[in-house]
């Protein structure tokens, strides 16, 4: 009996210990990430160079689109571990920013074969957006931003709603590419996104839809969205 409860103990330290260190980060990261898309072709790996935020955390996505398996990994003091990607196949990588600027590589290749050298560029955002949330209107600090990494701050001040920020570039059909959103923002709260925009016409807006975190109307609709330019 007592050797019982010693292992019992024991197993229950242990699966103690292990929630502990996964709650300080041990066990990995939580939080949103960013995805980012990489594509592959046998000879070629796109796009050749990114830009993140220092201690941003990334997800990368690749698609091999080739006819022969690929891997990418981190070079050059670049921690990233080896991910193969077979040929049609898409596979994902969490990665987490150094928390100084500067340049990181990733390669990119057919074992073997081409290889291509991907930069990463840790910058600090060229700008920031301060966004306000209330029913049913979005405010923000300013209309037009220039093309590059920018920071969207979205503050819900509602004081019964939750709302959320997402950032639709307006494409030449009319439709919307969403580049990048703050989920579920509840009242009083804030959140904040990093977004590398290219330039265009965009919309700021809630999508939150009937149904969605407690909603009976349509955001949108309601006329949750303003105009914003990237230059």
């Amino acid at each position: 009996m007592y050797q019982y409860r010693f292992l019992t103990l024991v197993a229950a330290l242990s699966a103690a210990s292990t929630m502990l260190f996964a709650a300080c980060g041990g066990g990995g990261e939580s939080g949103p990430r960013r995805t980012v898309d990489i594509t592959q072709t046998d000879e070629a790996c796109t796009p050749d160079t990114i830009t993140v935020t220092p201690g941003e955390k990334i997800s990368f996505a690749v698609r091999n689109d080739g006819k022969k398996d690929r891997e990418v990994e981190g070079i050059d003091g670049m921690k990233l571990e080896e991910l193969i990607v077979p040929a049609g196949k898409q596979r994902s990588i969490d990665w987490t920013a150094p928390g100084k600027t500067g340049t990181q590589k990733m390669k990119c290749y057919v074992p073997g074969g081409s290889t291509v050298i991907v930069e990463v560029n840790v910058k600090n955002p060229s700008d920031t957006v301060n966004v306000k949330l209330i029913e049913f209107s979005v405010t923000a600090d300013k209309a037009s931003v220039t093309a590059g990494l920018t920071r969207f701050v979205a503050q819900n001040t509602s004081k019964s709603l939750i709302h959320e920020l997402a950032v639709l570039r307006i494409k030449d059909d009319g439709s919307y590419d969403n580049l990048g959103e703050v989920e579920d923002i509840d009242p009083g709260k804030s959140g904040k996104v990093v977004i590398d925009l290219p330039a265009g016409h965009y919309l700021l807006a809630c999508l939150i839809a009937p149904g969605e975190a407690g909603s009976t109307v349509d955001h949108f609709k309601e006329g949750m969205k303003m105009e914003f330019e990237v230059k």
